[in-house]
């Protein structure tokens, strides 16, 4: 549906009902209202009614005064329905009656509105321009004047412009509450979510000390040790915390290799170290077992000169060097598919214990704004 251009809106429409009012009707309307002063003038409306999305749209095209009716009423009498009815064949044969409007020196902000038999007051109108033959011949046979503008005291035009402006204020008022409200709401739900995932890699990070401690002191156990990292890892990707995604299974497998990689290592080196100390007691004590006894300790079968042997120096035991430590496996990037909700911090702290390696995560992945992440993308985490 087209709308009519260049339009001035008076007041404020109304949602359900939109009314235009053509240029001439509104100069017809002020001249009889500047002369209305103490009794009530009323002019019927004619034009066409539309309906688009629910909402009526008026378009009032033609006005003739209403000489049995002086003040607003829901239902018109059938004097006033006769009345309207024969001005409009007289007229504006071509349009229908849509309401009417009683004037009274006030200024003009809606008209009454008529369907079905019942009318309704409304709020707020726009004028437009546009060739009106039928409206200006009314007018010329009527011998009214030109239009002139309507004058209205500025008291009154004061107060509804004051009326105005506190509505637009208290729009603003509420919009800023609201959006103030919603603000705290996330940001206390951030600060939670951080609160919680601290905790959590503190206890995860306690537990693994722990469990390193005592692999280091002993190997026995070391398998039931294992599953129970592999079970307590497997509690905590299934409990996270709300609003935090679940990571795939793929990389829970990596980390949970890693980890048993790294107990492993631990444990051969300890037993390397142990192994280590028996070498070094044996060689030193083989030399004093293996030294040459002294000449005179020997039996002779001719006298001979006694001379004070030299002592044979001791060969001091060499330490043995350390075997070369096993180089550490090198762990294997993680991948993970970025989820509603999700940011790179929160990763980094669900598998980091911390936000310090988020610029190393970013080059990484060529990822320039930390914040400008999307749905479904797949990272590797280092």
């Amino acid at each position: 549906m087209e709308l009519p251009k260049n339009i001035t809106q008076i007041g404020e429409s109304d949602r359900s009902c939109k009314i235009y009012v053509e240029d001439y009707v509104i100069s017809y309307l002020k001249q009889l209202n500047r002369v209305a002063g103490d009794k009530n003038l009323a002019a019927a409306l004619y034009g066409v009614r539309k309906e688009e999305a629910g909402i009526s749209y008026l378009f009032i095209y033609g006005a003739a005064k209403l000489n049995f009716l002086q003040r607003d009423s829901r239902h018109l009498s059938q004097a006033v329905q006769q009345e309207a009815e024969r001005q409009r064949q007289r007229f504006f044969r071509e349009y229908s009656f849509l309401g009417y409007k009683v004037l009274n020196g006030d200024m003009i902000e809606g008209f009454q509105i008529c369907e079905q038999g019942v009318c309704r007051y409304i709020s707020g109108y726009a004028q437009f321009y546009e060739k009106n033959d039928g409206m200006l011949a009314y007018m010329l046979e009527e011998r009214q004047d030109d239009a002139v503008p309507e004058q209205v005291e500025q008291e009154k035009y004061d107060m509804v412009k004051k009326r105005q402006e506190e509505r637009r204020l208290q729009a603003e008022l509420e919009k800023r509450h609201e959006s103030s409200r919603v603000r705290n709401m996330k940001e206390k739900g951030t600060e939670e979510r951080f609160r919680r995932m601290k905790y959590s890699a503190a206890v995860v990070f306690a537990f693994l000390c722990v469990v390193g401690l005592v692999s280091l002191n002993s190997g026995e156990g070391l398998k039931g040790i294992q599953a129970t990292v592999k079970q307590m890892l497997q509690n905590l990707s299934e409990k996270q915390i709300p609003d935090a995604m679940e990571v795939s299974n793929l990389s829970a497998e990596a980390g949970t290799i890693v980890a048993e990689d790294k107990l492993t290592d631990a444990v051969k080196q300890e037993n390397d170290a142990a192994s280590i100390a028996p070498k070094e007691t044996v060689a030193a004590s083989a030399p004093e077992a293996s030294a040459p006894p002294s000449p005179s300790a020997m039996p002779s079968a001719t006298p001979a000169v006694t001379e004070t042997p030299t002592p044979t120096p001791e060969p001091v035991p060499e330490p043995e060097s350390d075997p070369d430590p096993t180089p550490e496996p090198t762990s294997e990037p993680v991948s993970y598919v970025i989820k509603r909700g999700d940011t790179l911090i929160e990763i980094c702290m669900l598998f980091y214990g911390s936000d310090e390696r988020l610029q190393e995560v970013c080059n990484f992945n060529g990822i320039k704004n930390p914040d400008d992440i999307k749905i479904g993308q797949k990272i590797l985490l280092p």
